[in-house]
């Protein structure tokens, strides 16, 4: 592979590991009776989340 296409899938996996880290810090950092109070379809789905934290990580 020459160094063009190979710094490109090297900055592609960069950002989606970068995205999958702060989906990590998110969850980790959410207040679980804030999601409780919001109700709405993605407060519900980071608290399914937050309560499989150690199945998403």
């Amino acid at each position: 592979m020459s160094t063009g296409p190979a710094l490109l899938v090297s900055l592609i996996l960069l950002a989606a590991n970068a995205f999958f880290v702060a989906a990590e810090f998110a969850l980790v950092a959410s207040r679980q009776h804030r999601l409780e109070q919001d109700g709405s379809a993605a407060a519900r789905a980071a608290l399914r989340g937050t309560r499989n934290l150690s199945l998403m990580l």
